[in-house]
């Protein structure tokens, strides 16, 4: 599945530019019109990052720090495109939280570059494991090499940070991972991120699963952390 990325703009012109950029490097672009609209779409897609159209004339660097505090969102990459004229936005944009900001004008290929390199997409491809399988637990299965997931043979689509939690416990089953773990396995770089947030992931990564599996399930042990395990008979 390509990466869905959410570009936030009220600049039609601009949107079909730029979407056409992403898409011919493989990305799909999605279109939000406002904050808000961002939020309501990461609720309902798996969103691999967010790009803010920020202008002179529209408030979106003022209300870009809402993007970093909202849990399902603040551990996304979020990359602002700042327009000539709107660079006294630049302090702002930084002080929210925002990962990156390119000034316009700018080459599309360091936009793509940076956005690539976040979600790690073209770089060696991992094996499906040392020994060339996928990795797999009960009726789920993920393949690292293509970056895709089965649940008893139908293909399901998880978001960068779901995929990363996942893939750290199929590489281990039914043991107890402790919060920090997970953030450690999921958000290397972000040492911000709270048990909170990896609650909401847990949660959709766990609602995901319930709606395919009929053989595994995350369980949470009270004070502990988490497992992947073997669904109750």
């Amino acid at each position: 599945m390509k990466p869905l990325i959410a570009i936030c703009s009220q600049d039609a012109d601009f949107y079909l530019l730029l979407s056409h950029i992403l898409e011919v490097d493989g990305f799909t672009p999605m279109l939000a019109a406002s904050i808000d609209d961002v939020l309501a779409l990461v609720c309902a897609k798996p969103i691999a990052a967010v790009l803010l159209d920020c202008r002179a004339d529209n408030h979106l660097a003022a209300q870009s720090s809402r993007l970093k505090q909202d849990t399902a969102v603040g551990a996304l990459p979020c990359v602002a495109l700042v327009h000539a004229g709107a660079e006294a936005q630049l302090i702002q944009l930084l002080q929210s939280g925002i990962d990156e900001c390119f000034v316009r004008p700018f080459a599309p290929a360091k936009l793509l570059q940076d956005l690539r390199s976040r979600l790690a997409i073209g770089l060696t491809p991992e094996p499906a494991t040392q020994d060339g399988r996928p990795l797999a637990y009960a009726d789920v299965e993920m393949r690292l090499d293509t970056h895709r997931v089965s649940c008893a043979g139908k293909e399901i689509a998880l978001g960068p940070i779901e995929f990363k939690l996942l893939r750290h416990m199929l590489e281990n089953p039914e043991r107890v991972l402790s919060r920090a773990e997970l953030i450690g396995a999921a958000w290397a770089r972000n040492r911000g991120v709270g048990a909170r947030t990896v609650d909401v992931h847990i949660s959709q990564l766990r609602k995901q699963l319930s709606q395919c599996s009929g053989d595994a399930a995350i369980r949470t042990v009270r004070l502990a952390g988490y497992a992947l395990a073997r669904s109750p008979s």
